[in-house]
This record gives C-alpha cells, structure tokens and sequence, in this order.
C-alpha cells in the first residue's frame, strides 16, 4: 500500500531548496503557504496534493502582493501525461510558476519547473506587509532561477544506478538488485535511454563517458548527493 501523503509533507524539500538559493523561508505567513525573502524579492508557494481550480484562484490572489507566485503540487508519474501538460500550458499562461516535489521518492527533493514572469514589488504594500512578517519571526511554521531538467521517476532510478556502478565499478542487474534497486534494473541497463550505461561484459554494465559526466555536472544536486550517500 502507498504511503498517503499530506499536504505538509512538501514544505520541508521546498523550504530545504529554496533556502540553498540563499532565500529566507517561513510557512504559513499572513495566509500564504510559505513565502520567501532574498534581498528585495518575495516568493510565495501555494501548494496542494492535487492541482484544481482552488489552488489556481489562491495563487492569483497572491500575485497582488508579488509576481512571483508559484504552485507545487506532487512530482507526477508521467511528465508526458496530457493533464500535467495542460497545467503547464496554463500556468505560464497566468504568469505563475510551478515547483513539483518528489513525494514518491526517498530523497523528497523539489524542482522549479516554470519560473513566473515576476515583477518589482519594491512599493507594493502587501509585499511589505509579507516581509515585515517574516522579519519578525525567528522560530519557523510548517506551511500546508531557470527551468530545469525534471527528475522524473525513470531518471531517478538510473540516478540510483549510475551511483551504485560509480561507488562500486561493474555490476551486473542481478546484484544490483540485490543492493536495493528495483526489479527492472536489467532493463534500465539494456535501454539505456539517458545513454550512461555500457555493457564490459555478460550481462554486467559500467559508467558510460555520459554518465560519468552527468554525476560529475550533478554533484552538488539533492538527487546524486542522495543516492551517492547510499552508495557508500
């Protein structure tokens, strides 16, 4: 059985991601799910488990305060799937953002997927009014850049491969497997989609030139620092 998530669940990666890019963040300020401050900017997330018309009207009424607002919902399962991409469609249609988080997965990471169009908001009085707030807090709530690559659950997995294969050297599915990857591990191997796997011997596969690059250009990202943890 999947574990069922709260809503609450996605303010520590959003929080923990936001706070990497130098931002101070609070939740549940002056109604806003979370709100962030760097320097003159204000960010504020409104996040729901599922994306409907209510957290749409939310993240309108927040762009009085600043343009830049942005709506995090649970990374889908399907990046391709024609729901998601009509919420995609209609979000930068709306000049909002949109922030996934990776419930699904063990590291709970989140992604900036759209940025909004954004705006100074230096003389806005609800910016400053959110501001003052979060000037004046010192103890934190749980609140309810450019585009990026979307870590979908497929390159995910392979993250968790390619780890493994840099930590250890050559492996075959089979004892990949057994060190905890999923059961269609021989077939991310043979498909090679993301092209960092290559075949040195019967049936056992090392870093491809690709894939050493990849973790190389990813160290510092929450997905590959994860996954290279594990690997110890």
């Amino acid at each position: 059985m999947k574990p069922k998530h709260k809503e609450s669940d996605m303010y520590a990666p959003i929080r923990d991601m936001l706070t990497a890019q130098g931002f101070t963040v609070r939740g549940e300020v002056k109604g806003c799910d979370i709100s962030a401050v760097r320097g003159d900017a204000l960010w504020i997330v409104e996040m729901k488990l599922h994306a409907n018309i209510t957290l749409i009207y939310q993240a309108m009424a927040r762009q009085d305060a600043t343009g830049w607002v942005f709506i995090a919902i649970p990374r889908p399962r399907n990046t391709r799937d024609g729901n998601f991409l009509k919420l995609k469609k209609l979000v930068k249609k709306l000049q909002l953002g949109l922030i996934t988080v990776a419930l699904d997965s063990p590291a709970k990471f989140a992604e900036i997927i759209i940025e909004p169009v954004g705006r100074d908001d230096k003389k806005n009085k609800k910016t400053a009014a959110v501001k003052r707030e979060i000037a004046g807090r010192t103890v934190d709530s749980t609140g309810g850049t450019t585009k990026t690559q979307i870590n979908t659950a497929y390159r995910e997995r392979c993250v968790r491969i390619a780890c493994l294969l840099e930590a250890r050297g050559a492996l075959s599915a089979k004892e990949l497997v057994k060190l905890g990857c999923e059961k269609d591990a021989g077939r991310l191997l043979r498909s090679n989609m993301l092209g960092w796997f290559e075949k040195v011997g019967n049936g056992v596969y090392g870093l491809s030139g690709e894939g050493i690059g990849y973790l190389e250009d990813n160290a510092d990202g929450s997905l590959v620092g994860y996954y290279r943890m594990k690997s110890e």
